[in-house]
């Protein structure tokens, strides 16, 4: 009958149906996809998006994980040391805090800071053999480049 919805609509969802839903909206599907491949409502996709987003993803079990090692404010200690002093070695940043930590502790938390290590290009590292081939390239490809040139004079005198 036309203008009459399909009662499927109105079912409630298999736990496969979930699982389809939750994996599309998951990949990037949008709702109305999802819901035409499910055949089901647009607010069914969603609603069922929503719940599992609430009630599963933002969940954090308390107790898990690692125990902290540094403070908050050790934490901005280790960034703010670096900031000030941008040679200073993660052994004088682990003294100056004073707590027993890995190196791999203030990589990570310099890294939360996007402060990433930087060493000075200072000049290539070429070996005399490596220079005397250099030179002779740019030699030969100088001498082919300037083969093809052709000088004219363009001025004209009466």
């Amino acid at each position: 009958m036309p203008g009459k919805r399909d009662k499927r609509h109105f079912l409630q969802l298999s736990y496969f149906e979930r699982g389809l839903i939750i994996g599309m909206k998951t990949a990037g599907w949008s709702t109305r996809r999802v819901a035409g491949l499910v055949d089901r409502s647009e607010c069914a996709v969603r609603n069922c998006w929503e719940k599992w987003t609430r009630d599963v993803i933002h969940v954090r079990k308390t107790g898990s994980g690692a125990t902290r090692k540094t403070t908050r404010r050790e934490d901005r200690r280790i960034v703010r040391q670096t900031l000030v002093d941008p040679t200073v070695t993660r052994l004088m940043i682990r003294e100056d805090v004073g707590v027993a930590i890995v190196p791999q502790t203030i990589f990570r938390h310099l890294a939360e800071a996007n402060l990433k290590s930087k060493l000075p290009f200072l000049e290539l590292p070429l070996t005399p053999e490596l220079r005397q081939l250099r030179l002779q390239l740019c030699q030969a490809r100088s001498a082919a480049v300037w083969q093809m040139v052709v000088f004219i004079d363009e001025s004209r005198f009466v």
